[in-house]
């Protein structure tokens, strides 16, 4: 995988395949070998490509709590995402964005070059307040709060995997498929390793007014947009993410995946691969989608198959 020198910081990535271009953006505590389960399938398909994002993998990370609120910016993560792409000659792109921070930094991408993004999926979010006075754990109830508030102090006192040792115990958004796989704790426990403390308990800001000028332009453009969801994720959860993302953009199509939680990638990546690839080939044999979306309908891999 290679590390190239773009915006100021070194950042890697991973570019297979060959056809039309796939844009593949991780989560939080994660990185690119969060899709090792996805790539072989991916980019049979697609060129398919992926970036650690900054704190992340190898990619460049800031350490200093003071510099790091003007560092781990979404907007920074889109001219970190764009420079990649330019550098790799990619114009126009299918997109994925992994939970919050991969979520956001794929719609931030997309509020930034409307034009150029296809067809957009994201998983287990929406576009989650967080500013002065919200903050993005705030809206995942009172134990969420708790977790992350503690979760926070062991990064910055004791380093991430105190992280990692705190979720086997507290579980939070790790249900039970990650817990009883060691293969998957392992590869978790690598993610913790190679992710900035300073990262993990910077959380990039989202205010109400950039929450409703995103949803405004996906409503102009109709983009295709497709919600994943895990039937492991918690009740609350799972109503959580599709009202507040139908409430920006009514349009949006809910997929939910059997045999996963939070992390469809890599708990269930035959059904996350065949859902990505589903949707994006009725993207570019149909384009808008949206006139065949129900507002209150919820599709499975087996409905979508049918």
């Amino acid at each position: 995988m290679p590390l190239i020198p773009l915006n100021g910081i070194e950042i890697n990535y991973r570019d297979e395949g060959r056809g039309d271009d796939l844009v593949l953006v991780h989560n939080l505590t994660s990185n690119i070998t969060g899709f090792d389960r996805n790539f072989p399938e991916l980019s049979r398909h697609y060129r398919t490509v992926a970036a650690d994002l900054r704190g992340h993998g190898l990619t460049t990370h800031e350490e200093d709590e003071a510099a790091a609120a003007g560092f781990y910016t979404f907007d920074n993560m889109v001219d970190d995402q764009l420079a990649l792409l330019d550098k790799l000659g990619i114009d126009r792109f299918y997109l994925f964005g992994q939970a919050f921070w991969g979520a956001n930094v794929a719609l931030h991408l997309f509020d930034r070059v409307p034009d150029r993004v296809k067809g957009l999926v994201i998983s287990s979010t929406y576009m989650i307040i967080n500013d002065a006075h919200e903050k993005a754990y705030d809206a995942l109830g009172k134990k969420a709060q708790q977790n992350f508030r503690r979760m926070h102090e062991q990064a910055r006192n004791e380093g991430m995997m105190s992280v990692y040792q705190d979720r086997l115990t507290s579980g939070q958004f790790w249900g039970p498929r990650v817990l009883g796989s060691p293969d998957i704790l392992q590869a978790f426990a690598a993610a913790h390793r190679l992710t900035s403390p300073t990262a993990f308990v910077t959380i990039p800001q989202l205010s109400r007014e950039r929450r409703a000028g995103i949803a405004a332009k996906l409503a102009d453009r109709g983009l295709p947009l497709m919600l994943l969801l895990g039937e492991d994720e918690t009740a609350h959860e799972r109503k959580l993410f599709i009202d507040e993302m139908r409430a920006d953009y009514p349009d949006t199509h809910v997929l939910l995946l059997p045999g996963a939680g939070h992390y469809p990638t890599i708990e269930n990546p035959a059904d996350f691969n065949r859902a990505l690839l589903d949707f994006y080939a009725g993207v570019a044999l149909y384009g808008d989608t949206r006139a065949d979306t129900k507002n209150d309908s919820v599709t499975t891999p087996q409905e979508a198959s049918a």
